[in-house]
């Protein structure tokens, strides 16, 4: 078995380790080479990028979505 048919087959098997895996590498390359500023100005753009683009794709508007992050666990009739 090559190297690249193992490491695929490792992925498809473990796809959570593997994504978490490859953002502690690329947030360490960030780190070491932009800085802890830059690399959260990157995450933050990051994360607009996402609630913007699954605003879009849920058909519903950005302030929902943001909200929806904060209202996970909790009852609606809860205060």
């Amino acid at each position: 078995m090559d190297l690249r048919a193992f490491i695929g087959g490792w992925i498809n098997e473990n796809p959570g380790k593997a994504l978490g895996a490859a953002a502690g590498l690329l947030a360490g390359v960030l780190l070491f080479t932009l800085g802890i500023l830059k690399t959260i100005v990157i995450a933050l753009l990051i994360v607009t990028g996402y609630v913007i683009g699954k605003a879009k794709d849920d058909n519903v508007s950005v302030v929902d979505v943001v909200t929806g992050f904060f209202r996970r666990g909790r009852n609606d009739g809860d205060l």
